[in-house]
């Protein structure tokens, strides 16, 4: 048994509470339990919301940008720990500062951070941030990274490719499940992070006789001209956004090209629920899907492309049928949260990181 302290942003109690009344996807973020069925015993640090120097403690992480409580209460947990898991990347910056100082108990423990965005904002950040994101994370055992363009931004920062690791994005396939309601709406767009190119896609709408049902924040679409065919949604919950995509016909996600492969979610939670995805051709949605078979892919920022794709789906049924199919399967048998966290746990195991490699060797 390989027993992980896990340092995460979320109340995993609380996550669970809430999961047990239906509000949450999974059991533990990020379908984090399937570590448990390769091997794992899970410990986390609790967050004290309640204590008398929350105010003080919240007023230095924000401006100091590194989250500490979960570092020091987990000190504990963490000397009898094999490996401390950091989710997301920001949770690993005070226990890679320790290890980079020899602090007990971290010191001597292996540390892996679970990133999303560091190696976009590696690539982006002025020179004095990236020299801090840096003395972050430089003691890190092993840093995880999501899309293909993240091994060289790593390797060009130094890490060797022992110390990083590729892992295929995973969705919760049993919440994001195909529904029984009709899937009377024609196409819909989700997303709110900088990475949507929902330019191109308004765009090609403007030539369009069907609607677009959009989900996002109104930031996301600022300056651009919204066709009078556009119907507007703003944010939703989980369980709304879960069944927009069940009632989708087709889901549009048009993306720009970024380090991280922005736009993964969506597109393969909405794969999961059967829907025929169209996305941008960008490296990391390449990746997940193959144009044709179980998706469609567009040239990025191709108004055109877009617009002749969606005009081609929406009036084909059996087309959209047979790529909604063949996504569900793809991302059930390919891209699932349990694929991924046994590609960490394997990982940990092969690089010596987990206590079966340390005993065996």
């Amino acid at each position: 048994m390989t027993r992980a302290l896990i340092l995460a942003e979320r109340n995993f109690d609380t996550w669970h509470q809430q999961y047990l009344r239906g509000e949450a996807i999974a059991p533990l973020p990020y379908g984090l339990e399937a570590l448990e069925r390769h091997g794992f015993q899970l410990e986390w640090a609790r967050r004290q919301e309640a204590a008398p120097w929350r105010k003080p403690r919240d007023v230095f992480e924000h401006r100091t940008g590194i989250p500490v409580e979960r570092a020091i209460r987990g000190a504990r947990l963490a000397a009898e720990a094999d490996v401390v898991i950091a989710l997301l990347e920001q949770q690993g910056y005070a226990v890679g500062r320790a290890k980079r100082w020899s602090i007990p108990p971290y010191a001597r423990t292996p540390l892996v951070i679970w990133t999303c965005w560091l190696a976009d904002e590696l690539v982006t950040a002025t020179p004095r941030r990236r020299s801090w994101l840096l003395r972050n994370v430089a003691a890190a055992d092993l840093i995880t990274y999501f899309g293909p363009s993240g091994a060289d931004v790593l390797a060009d920062m130094g890490f060797s490719a022992e110390r990083i690791l590729e892992l295929t994005w995973g969705v919760t396939t049993a919440f994001y499940a195909p529904g029984d309601r009709a899937r009377d709406i024609q196409v819909l767009a989700v997303g709110q992070d900088r990475g949507r190119d929902y330019g191109s896609l308004l765009a090609a709408f403007e030539a369009l006789d069907f609607p677009l049902d959009l989900v996002c924040k109104p930031e996301n679409i600022a300056g651009l001209r919204v066709p009078a065919n556009v119907r507007l949604h703003g944010t939703v919950g989980m369980a709304e956004y879960r069944a927009l995509l069940q009632r989708a016909q087709v889901v549009a996600v048009p993306t720009h090209e970024l380090v991280y492969p922005t736009g993964s979610s969506v597109a393969l939670e909405a794969a999961s629920t059967g829907c025929a995805v169209v996305a941008t051709a960008t490296p990391g949605l390449s990746a997940y899907f193959d144009d044709g078979v179980d998706g469609r892919l567009v040239p990025r920022g191709d108004v055109d492309g877009w617009r002749r794709v969606l005009r081609e789906l929406v009036t084909d049924e059996p087309q959209r049928e047979r790529l909604g199919a063949a996504a569900r399967e793809r991302v059930v048998r390919r891209n699932s949260s349990e694929v991924m966290w046994r590609e960490l746990a394997q990982a940990l195991d092969e690089r010596g990181l987990t206590t079966t490699s340390r005993t065996a060797t």
